[in-house]
């Protein structure tokens, strides 16, 4: 029969001792400190994400600081740290001297913003289409940094007849309507590329735009300084265009021979002379035709494209005769 002697009772009241005492440091004493622990792990997994996330934000930082300074090496604009309303004029005037028949310019103001300020002007008037396509270049791509706003254009047509002459001009304008916006008082060593960046050659090494005064940077990457196309002419006239440089009026005149492969007109200023190829008033001799007595022309009016054809009265003693032998002769 198994019996517990009193060893065996002493170590079993120890075991179960120890493992009292052991229970109770562990879940009740030492409880804040298990706590103490696992907030501690879990601020320590939390920072090792931090520290991740600053690594891969340092990575696109460095790859944007990178993309910045190139373009601040490169920049072209100068922002002065003060401007006036006579140097914002004269800027305006001298882009404006050629191809304007009128530009008005009224000042609405100065207006501070954060950074910099800005000066607005109100300016209106009538201008060629490619005249005012080249001063709107000038401004937003020079370097003085100036910048166009609520542009609005409108189709203008203005015919003007000569007194002395008689002969009626006309001149395809657009009326316009902007604002102008003159950019200053930026911080100090911001104005411009500074000088190391001029030192190195960051600026002079880019190919510069063919145009004059040209900005420091590739041609490929600004607009066209000359519009392709003028979106306001018109493909077709409400009225026909004036004779304005007094060219042979084939329609009018009177075809009244032709000699050597030239067609000879009666105009109310005397006879004139064109061949074929030579410019009438509305287009061209396409075809002078001595056998047939006839000459044919290409008119544009305005927009509608026309073939005219004129011929010699049979009967006309200075229409061109042709012998049996295929020479021409005229009647004496």
């Amino acid at each position: 029969m198994f019996t517990i002697d009193s060893n065996q009772v002493l170590l079993l009241s120890c075991l179960l001792l120890l493992i009292g005492v052991g229970t109770y440091l562990t879940y009740f004493r030492q409880q804040d400190t298990i706590d103490s622990l696992d907030k501690k792990i879990e601020a320590k997994k939390e920072e090792r994400e931090q520290i991740r996330t600053l690594q891969a934000n340092l990575t696109d930082a460095t790859a944007k600081l990178k993309t910045v300074r190139q373009r601040w090496q490169t920049r072209y604009k100068v922002v002065p740290e003060t401007i006036s309303t006579p140097d914002i004029v004269g800027y305006l005037t001298e882009l404006t001297q050629t191809g304007f028949k009128t530009f008005d310019i009224t000042a609405s103001g100065a207006d501070a913003r954060e950074g910099y300020s800005v000066y607005t002007f109100g300016a209106q008037g009538e201008a060629y289409f490619t005249s005012l396509y080249e001063f709107v270049w000038t401004i937003e791509n020079n370097r003085p940094f100036y910048r166009v706003r609520n542009l609005d254009l409108n189709y203008l047509e203005e015919r003007t007849t000569d007194e002395d002459s008689g002969r009626t001009t006309m001149d395809i304008l657009v009326s316009f309507q902007m604002e102008v916006e003159a950019i200053y008082g930026a911080a100090k060593g911001v104005g411009g590329p500074d000088s190391r960046s001029s030192d190195r050659g960051e600026v002079e090494q880019l190919p510069v735009a063919q145009t004059a005064p040209s900005p420091p940077l590739p041609s490929s990457v600004l607009p066209t300084p000359a519009p392709e196309v003028n979106p306001f002419y018109p493909l077709v006239f409400e009225e026909v265009p004036p004779n304005q440089y007094g060219r042979l009026n084939v329609e009018s005149a009177q075809l009244v021979s032709i000699i050597d492969g030239k067609a000879i007109f009666q105009t109310s200023d005397g006879l004139q002379r064109v061949g074929e190829g030579d410019r009438v008033y509305l287009g061209r001799i396409v075809e002078v035709d001595p056998a047939g007595g006839r000459v044919v022309a290409r008119l544009n009016r305005g927009g509608i494209v026309d073939r005219v054809e004129r011929t010699l009265n049979p009967e006309s003693p200075l229409r061109q005769i042709r012998d049996g032998a295929g020479n021409s002769s005229e009647p004496e």
